[in-house]
């Protein structure tokens, strides 16, 4: 199996551009926040409000979605929040998120179809794998629809297993907390004669975060990652 793939011709470096294709007075931008909360999650949603009103995209036509993809569905009480500067201030000193988040629910014809009653131009999905497919998914329902709606999606992952990535935020973080429970393991293995001890961090087909953990620890004797097998 290979472990490493190569970079595909399409996939460009992100930073600034000599054109940009949407006119910055006329966009309407939104921001939703999708799946587990994430070291960072704020921080990216005060620079993405930042970043374009640097760009000339006017006072309150950027939205935060409350609660995830939820907040696209017809049913949920809490409608769109504007997002300015003023709004925004400070957000980068809370943790979680602050236009909330949740898991699950992606209804792709109802996003699409707010999109379309929002008038909304700019779509940025801060999501991991999960929240990323939808993203893609609401992007191809727009093409096909013929609305003229970028979707921007923003990996977040503690587990740095987004494809493409060279690291997700909050993924530093996360392996900094892992030192604790290593360290108590360490410990405990150490005061019992034949003592073993055994972490089990998140990460599902990734083993980033169990090998970065492992090797900032220095007390690791065995690291088991799920790219490469082992008996």
């Amino acid at each position: 199996d290979r472990v490493c793939v190569s970079l595909p011709s399409w996939a460009m470096r992100a930073g600034p551009r000599k054109r940009i294709y949407f006119d910055p007075a006329r966009v309407s931008a939104a921001v939703v926040t999708c799946g587990h909360i994430c070291p960072g999650v704020n921080d990216v949603v005060q620079a993405i409000v930042h970043r374009l009103t640097d760009y000339g995209v006017p006072e309150g036509q950027v939205l935060g979605i409350c609660d995830g993809f939820k907040g696209f569905d017809p049913r949920h009480p809490a409608k769109p929040r504007p997002l300015s500067r003023h709004a925004v201030e400070g957000a980068h000193l809370r943790g979680g998120s602050l236009l909330g988040t949740s898991k699950g629910w992606a209804d792709i014809d109802a996003v699409v179809a707010k999109i379309a009653m929002w008038d909304i131009n700019a779509l940025f999905v801060v999501g991991g794998d999960g929240g990323l497919r939808a993203a893609q998914l609401i992007s191809e329902q727009c093409r096909a629809r013929e609305l003229p709606c970028c979707v921007v999606g923003v990996p977040k992952s503690i587990e740095n297993d987004i494809l493409l990535v060279d690291r997700t935020f909050g993924f530093e973080t996360a392996v900094q907390e892992v030192q604790r429970p290593l360290l108590a393991a360490k410990v405990e293995a150490s005061s019992i004669r034949g003592g073993i001890g055994l972490v089990k961090v998140m990460g599902r087909h990734s083993g980033f975060l169990a090998m970065q953990a492992s090797l900032a620890s220095g007390v690791v004797d065995v690291c088991l990652i799920p790219e490469v097998r082992w008996r």
